[in-house]
């Protein structure tokens, strides 16, 4: 160990020019003030807590665009709007799914496709199986005990709930005639609990299945179990979850917005989330990132600074433009720590040059 870390996330270029202007004239303590963002690339909203980010952003930016495509009038609290942006998408760190029956498989195309392959199996056919019929949301295919969850909660008064893995399926959600139906030596159940890593090489020749585990592998969820609930998730895994569908296809009008998603993320799990930013920047996404982070700000294209404090004393630009630009001049709070960040890692002397030609 040499104490020493590369926080620098090899950039992409970005996909055409063009920038979001933005002016709120009045809402709680933004007062006349105008931003721009590059569109098709990065940029992160920063400064103290209560200095105004959460209301540029998500009580303005967001809002604004959506009237604008719906044809409808500005908000009364902006004065003015250019942007070619259409679309836009929140994501945040809120579990996904309400029960265990969400699972990583259901919420990809992945089950999708295994209950196809099953269904097509010989002895399925002979059975009379069909694709619904290897869902264990539906009553022909699921456990008769646990109803297809795998688990069985008892009720004890006044404490918390007694959850047990089902003695009848051993937690496999299935019944017995389903399990008995075989693609390539495995079970339905079999592949459920397969981790995506392990389930790569065996879809190598299923072009559909293949490339969703592909994508999960490459946004970092590659130790994840097919049939692992998602409620179970961390934040962070979550997060990365709900990108999935949208790294299929062109994001060229589209806004991503993501506030704090570094929050009890370890710094390699931050580099894994600045690698799946980077392809939604491949596609084309314009990408807003509220945060604190400073690995996050330094690996930017853009940074916009609210302050100098929070409440009555933010709601101000303190500063606008490229990260390294701006830890140069060190004019507000936010980015004289960045200052020091860039000091830390030797950026200015030894990887300027890096981030410079990032931008040519």
């Amino acid at each position: 160990m040499t104490g020493k870390a590369d926080i620098l996330h090899q950039k992409v270029n970005a996909q055409g020019q063009g920038w979001t202007t933005l002016t709120v004239d009045h809402f709680h303590n933004l007062n006349n003030v105008s931003v721009k963002i590059p569109e098709h690339e990065i940029s992160t909203i920063t400064g103290f807590s209560g200095a105004g980010k959460t209301s540029l952003i998500l009580d303005n930016l967001l809002p604004a665009i959506q009237a604008k495509k719906a044809g409808d009038g500005l908000p009364k609290t902006v004065s003015s709007l250019t942007t070619s942006i259409t679309n836009t998408v929140a994501i945040d760190a809120k579990p996904i799914g309400r029960n265990a029956r969400s699972t990583l498989a259901t919420y990809t195309n992945i089950m999708d496709g295994l209950r196809e392959l099953f269904a097509a199996q010989p002895a399925a056919k002979k059975a009379a199986l069909t694709p619904s019929d290897f869902s264990y949301n539906n009553k022909s295919g699921a456990c008769p005990t646990c109803q297809g969850l795998g688990v069985i909660t008892e009720d004890v008064q006044f404490l918390p709930d007694i959850v047990e893995t089902c003695p009848t399926c051993d937690g496999g959600r299935y019944n017995e005639k389903i399990q008995t139906i075989f693609w390539r030596g495995h079970s339905i159940v079999d592949i459920l609990n397969l981790s995506v890593k392990e389930a790569l090489p065996l879809f190598q020749d299923e072009e559909k299945i293949e490339q969703e585990l592909k994508l999960l592998d490459e946004i970092g969820l590659h130790y994840l179990h097919l049939g692992q609930a998602t409620p179970s998730l961390s934040g962070g895994e979550a997060q990365r979850l709900k990108l999935v569908s949208h790294l299929h296809k062109s994001q060229k009008n589209s806004l991503f917005v993501f506030d704090e998603p570094t929050i009890g993320l370890h710094p390699l799990d931050v580099q894994t989330l600045l690698g799946v930013l980077n392809r939604l920047k491949e596609k084309g996404a314009t990408i807003v990132i509220i945060t604190h982070d400073l690995d996050m700000m330094t690996n930017a294209d853009w940074l916009i600074d609210l302050g100098p404090r929070g409440g009555d004393q933010g709601g101000r630009v303190m500063a606008m433009g490229q990260p390294k630009e701006l830890a140069e001049q060190s004019d507000s709070l936010t980015t004289q720590y960045l200052h020091e960040h860039f000091e830390k890692f030797h950026l200015f002397s030894e990887s300027s040059s890096k981030l410079d030609n990032e931008r040519l």
